[in-house]
């Protein structure tokens, strides 16, 4: 079996929807007897730094090594067949077998593209995201056109592949069953529980979730909401509790408690945590990001308002809260539904291109 390399965009000490998605990936092959080995750099594509900064990395890099800090250790179990490598960028990374390496990001991407190896047998990018957060709208089309084999997760992001000229495959990603499920049943839940994901980024835009939340306050002064997250508490309202990096069982026990997720994130390469929650049996209200729309059906698996929009985001909020009926058919028509995206599926899909493809 072929070697199947993955290039990481950096260390992943925390958790992120998109290193999982990999990570999944990865112990799956190795269980299938595929040699998988994960790269992580300490420097991305393009990085500039000054002599202080200079120093600050070596520093950080050298720490990294000696702990080996730079695994995802704490959140994500990653097979011990799985070789993990720290490097201080990607561009030094030496084959010394026959492989295929796959990007991850679009620094990644920008990385591979020039790469040689007389053992290298094959470019990936897998793209899961329209990634002009710290690359340009041209630079990231600039990437499309690498000649790269890309495979992405959503339909959105295969339009906007094929809108460049250059295929594509499409590998919707998938959830393991195994980890989130209804434990508590939909119609049983206090409608007044509402949970929401906490992120510092001006992307996932917590704020409007926030202001939202201010106006069903104002209607409904029963509401009470519980933010998960990887980052710090925040100073909260008395009514919010905060559980930073959430084990197993209680992930799930938050998720089942609650009966309304609220996602109110501007920007999705496909909307992980939607995903979850109604694997859990929560009735979704979401803005109209394009990564929330390959799962939120306006109506019928959620309520859709428009990203920034915080009176629409609490509307939709407030009419689950009044309206049991709604929440209950909302709630279960997303459970319903979510099972179409099944992790085993897509990796079947994605082992057959990798293995394949010459």
């Amino acid at each position: 079996m072929r070697k199947i390399v993955f290039w990481m965009p950096r260390a992943c000490m925390e958790p992120a929807g998109g290193f999982k998605i990999v990570f999944e990936y990865a112990n799956r092959l190795a269980k299938d007897g595929f040699p998988v080995e994960i790269v992580y750099p300490m420097i991305h594509y393009g990085a500039r730094y000054d002599w202080k900064h200079a120093i600050a990395y070596r520093l950080i890099f050298l720490w990294r090594l000696i702990f080996k800090s730079y695994k995802p250790a704490k959140w994500f179990h990653i097979e011990d067949s799985i070789r993990q490598r720290w490097l201080w960028k990607l561009e030094n990374y030496q084959l010394k077998e026959p492989a295929v390496i796959v990007a991850t990001a679009i620094e990644t991407a920008y990385s591979l593209q020039n790469y040689q190896s007389k053992y290298l047998e094959g470019k990936f990018n897998f793209i899961q995201g329209f990634e002009n957060w710290s690359f340009t709208d041209e630079q990231v089309i600039q990437s499309y056109h690498f000649p790269i084999k890309k495979i992405v997760i959503s339909t959105w992001l295969k339009d906007i592949v094929n809108s460049c000229g250059e295929k594509s495959v499409f590998i919707p990603n998938g959830f393991d069953f195994t980890f989130f499920n209804v434990k508590n049943p939909i119609t049983d839940r206090n409608e007044y529980e509402v949970i929401c994901m906490y992120h510092t980024s001006a992307l996932k835009d917590f704020s409007t979730a926030s202001k939202a939340f201010d106006i069903v306050k104002e209607k409904h002064p029963q509401l009470h909401v519980t933010l998960f997250g990887v980052f710090d508490k925040p100073d909260l309202p008395v009514w919010y509790d905060y559980y930073q990096r959430p084990e197993k069982e209680l992930f799930n026990k938050l998720y089942n408690n609650a009966a309304i997720y609220v996602g109110s994130s501007q920007v999705e390469g496909w909307g992980l945590t939607v995903g979850e929650a109604m694997q859990c049996g929560c009735a979704v209200v979401c803005t109209d990001n394009k990564g929330y729309l390959e799962m939120a059906k306006d109506g019928e698996t959620a309520l859709v308002s428009p990203v920034k929009d915080p009176q629409a985001l609490a509307k939709n909020i407030i009419r689950l809260i009044e309206d049991d009926q709604l929440r209950h058919t909302i709630a279960m028509n997303g459970n319903k539904f979510i099972y179409e995206f099944d992790i085993e599926k897509s990796y079947l899909k994605l082992k057959k291109f990798l293995n394949e493809i010459n």
